[in-house]
């Protein structure tokens, strides 16, 4: 036998049986310790585990106080116990009253409860703790079908204004925590010898960082649910929640609660310009701004996207308010820093307050919203204050999107021609196409419904529509006639409109060059460079570009140096006041001039009459458009009038298109 194994082996029977006698000593103290750390860590666990049960049910159950006083819970209550159950790990549940009386039992619905209190289960001391607010827990070993192998029983109080109103007694399933230490024991047994600390210890700080890290992730999940991922402020559960808090506070307390809706202006633009890592970067610095700027009591969330709400809670109103705003547009104006670029964003702000404006979450969220539609009509960067009759024209504006959406997907819209003369041969020398609300429908102008398609970014996908429907339907006529088309501002926005039109141009199989593209001058508001840029690459598909409306913006001129249109549209306004004022006509005929001078195509807008024909005519204008020449006509009559005989002219209109 080998001596290294041998030489700690006593060879006298006492001394063997004193060394055995100290190990089992040791063995036992340990696992009696052992029992005693894992009995006491698995009831703080179980504490714990109970205490965010509750709180959940406390903020979320809104028949609590009826629970207490006797009755059942609701169905919505059901489903969140049944919830909070699943996911807490409790099994069974009752309701004692704020006396300690038995009110309910979760598995016993239905069924006479057997009267029992608190203080005759475990004693009038510990009845009195727990009525007095402490928590109380005891674990057990299950001795019947209705309980688990091993399970913790936890009261919980339940206060309202610092007063007990009732107690929870959550029951929690230990069995497999319980398992993960007798199975750490095991693996400890082999070497308990070795001293009593490692005889207890090794197996209480395997279930301790067990219960660490559950906790941990347990926090995390709180957290998470709570709080928006990208910015760390509340989400849209959490503000809800923090609102009717709120709302029943300031009920209570006859206070206000102020809602502000915040609106980054001018965020499309960063993630235009630099990408959506740069347009986060900039919420995340928003949300930020806005936490470093409410007070503690105050609630700052994100809804989505780029608005942001602040609950302004115990302050007197609309002062509080008007103040906390005014800060807000302050800080959100504050250049951003992105990579060591600065670019500037602003806030446009919608603000109601409860319980003046509504008394209800919903109610004062949508007051809010209506509020933000008008500061945004109202040229952004400004705060707006809820006002009656507010809410009635938002449900009209968002009435009127959800129509565009309908009309949209269902192919209901429709396209109407209106028909282009020329002053030299008399001839038809082409259309204009006109989006019309789809028949049927109670009647809506395009001055209605194309700022809302704008606005919701519809025109896009609809201005692709129009695009395309117009230029098969050019493709196919008998003669080769110029197509007139609008273009939004909101289509070069988005990027991608030199992509849309060579699809238009491809599908159909149309010729460029009988393609006109019509824009106004606010397509250069914002970002003038990259609006150039797309026209010039339109321009160079061999498609004409003409500027609508010339005269009616503030720097025509300008615009006509930057680039080289083919034709300019004189507004109506211009047409109408010529017989009016000799200065309009003056006007007129100056346009004409530089446009011959600059070799572009003139064209009058809204010529009604055979006098307005007869000025725009004798002041040198090519083109001729309005009603006297002919209304915006449906596909087939423009298909009729294609093939028919042209108007015929003597020096001025003699025969009118009906």
């Amino acid at each position: 036998m080998d001596t290294r194994s041998t030489r700690f082996v006593p060879t006298d029977t006492g001394r063997i049986l004193l060394l055995a006698v100290l190990v089992s000593l040791l063995a036992l103290g340990g696992m009696q310790l052992s029992r005693v750390v894992a009995t006491r860590t698995l009831q703080s666990e179980a504490e714990s585990a109970a205490k965010v049960w509750v709180w959940t049910l406390v903020n979320h159950a809104e028949d609590l106080p009826a629970m207490i006083a006797g009755e059942p819970p609701s169905e919505k209550t059901k489903y969140l116990l049944k919830l909070a159950s699943e996911a807490g790990g409790v099994y069974r549940y009752k309701v004692w009253s704020r006396t300690g009386e038995l009110v309910f039992v979760s598995d016993q619905i239905g069924k006479p409860l057997v009267p029992v209190t608190i203080a005759q289960r475990h004693g009038a001391e510990i009845a009195r703790e727990i009525l007095s607010g402490s928590t109380f827990t005891e674990s057990g070993i299950g001795t019947s079908p209705e309980n688990p192998r091993y399970f913790a029983a936890s009261y919980v109080p339940i206060q309202r204004d610092g007063a007990v109103i009732g107690v929870f007694e959550a029951y929690l399933d230990q069995t497999s925590t319980h398992a993960l230490y007798l199975r750490s024991f095991l693996f400890t047994e082999g070497i308990i010898a070795v001293g009593f600390l490692l005889a207890g210890g090794i197996p209480g700080w395997m279930v301790y960082r067990k219960m660490r890290d559950y906790r941990k992730a347990q926090a995390e999940l709180l957290f998470v649910a709570a709080h928006d991922s990208l910015t760390g402020v509340a989400n849209r559960r959490h503000l809800e929640e923090a609102a009717k808090t709120a709302l029943a506070w300031s009920r209570r307390n006859k206070s206000f609660l102020a809602v502000l809706l915040i609106d980054v202006d001018r965020l499309k633009g960063v993630n235009d310009s630099f990408g959506h890592e740069a347009g986060d970067e900039v919420l995340r610095e928003v949300a930020r701004r806005l936490k470093s700027t409410v007070r503690a009591e105050d609630t700052a969330g994100r809804l989505g996207g780029d608005e942001f709400v602040v609950l302004q809670v115990g302050i007197a109103q609309p002062s509080g308010a008007i103040s906390i705003a005014d800060r807000f547009m302050n800080v959100l104006c504050e250049p951003y820093n992105l990579a060591g670029m600065l670019v500037s964003c602003s806030a446009s702000i919608g603000v109601a307050i409860a319980p003046a404006d509504a008394d209800d979450w919903d109610q004062l969220l949508s007051c809010a919203e209506a509020a933000l539609y008008k500061a945004k009509n109202s040229g952004r960067n400004t705060v707006c204050f809820f006002e009656a009759g507010m809410d009635a024209k938002l449900r009209e504006r968002r009435q009127l999107e959800v129509q565009l959406r309908h009309a949209l997907e269902v192919n209901l819209f429709q396209l109407a021609y209106q028909p282009l003369f020329s002053f030299h041969d008399h001839h038809l020398v082409g259309f204009e196409t006109l989006l019309r609300w789809p028949a049927g429908w109670a009647p809506k102008s395009p001055a209605d419904f194309i700022p809302i398609a704008e606005e919701s970014q519809l025109i896009v996908p609809m201005g692709a529509w129009v695009l395309e429907t117009a230029c098969k339907t050019a493709a196919a006529w008998s003669k080769p006639l110029k197509i007139a088309v609008n273009l939004s501002p909101v289509q070069f926005r988005n990027g991608d409109i030199v992509e849309v039109v060579e699809q238009a141009l491809k599908t159909s199989g149309l010729d460029p060059a009988r393609l006109e593209l019509e824009v106004t001058e606010s397509l250069w508001l914002k970002d003038t460079d990259a609006a150039l840029d797309q026209l010039v690459r339109l321009r160079a598909l061999g498609i004409s570009i003409a500027l609508d409306d010339f005269g009616t913006g503030y720097s025509s001129l300008t615009y006509l140096l930057k680039f080289p249109f083919d034709a300019i549209k004189i507004d109506r306004s211009f047409v109408i006041e010529m017989q009016l004022d000799p200065k309009a006509s003056a006007i007129v005929k100056t346009i004409v001039a530089m446009g011959r001078t600059l070799g572009l195509t003139i064209t009058a807008e809204g010529v009604e009459t055979a006098a307005q024909a007869k000025a725009v005519h004798e002041a040198g204008c090519d083109q001729g458009q309005g009603y006297w020449f002919g209304r915006p006509l449906s596909l087939a009559a423009a298909n009729t009038l294609v093939d028919a005989a042209p108007v015929v002219f003597d020096g001025v209109v003699t025969t009118k298109l009906e």
